[in-house]
């Protein structure tokens, strides 16, 4: 291919760009609710205030007009926990059954499971460590694209409509 050629192929492809920018402005937000559950060493109850963090969550997720949630399990152990496995098993299970009372359709709810290392444990200003062995992420289900929630004054967008 001669270098006039892919010159003049460049020149198309930049035009279309700027004319397909110029026809109006695409627009993103992201949308979405989290919940961090930090629990004791080597346990799998569910405490009051974790309960609160995953209600606090659905909540502000069930004020989404016409859409259904999605919530994301993070399950996790850290390597200084006992029976890795089975921790993850068991905390996903009951922040599964905890969503599943709180009304999230047990087909929306999905569960990943993790091992966590010391480098992922959060240090307080007073020097103990925290480990938030679960996280919880909720986004709307839509028919087609969510984009038309960013407009939307019942909604609280996470970040700012992109308009290039």
């Amino acid at each position: 291919m001669s270098k006039k050629l892919k010159v003049r192929g460049s020149v198309v492809i930049v035009a279309l760009a700027i004319s397909a920018c110029s026809y109006g402005s695409a627009g993103a937000c992201t949308i979405g609710e989290e919940a961090e559950i930090e629990l004791p060493v080597n346990t799998t109850a569910l405490t009051n205030a974790n309960r609160l963090a995953i209600t606090d969550a659905v909540i502000e997720a069930k004020k989404w007009p016409d859409v259904q949630i999605q919530a994301v399990i993070m399950a996790g152990a850290y390597t200084v926990e006992r029976n890795l496995d089975q921790l993850k098993e068991d905390r996903a299970r009951n922040v599964k059954v905890y969503l599943q009372q709180l009304g999230i359709r047990s087909e929306n709810i999905l569960i990943e499971k993790h091992t966590f290392t010391d480098e992922m444990v959060v240090k307080r200003p007073d020097g103990t460590l925290s480990y938030r062995q679960v996280f919880v992420e909720f986004k709307p289900i839509c028919n087609g694209s969510c984009a038309w929630m960013c407009d939307d004054p019942r909604v609280t967008p996470r970040s700012k409509v992109i308009n290039p």
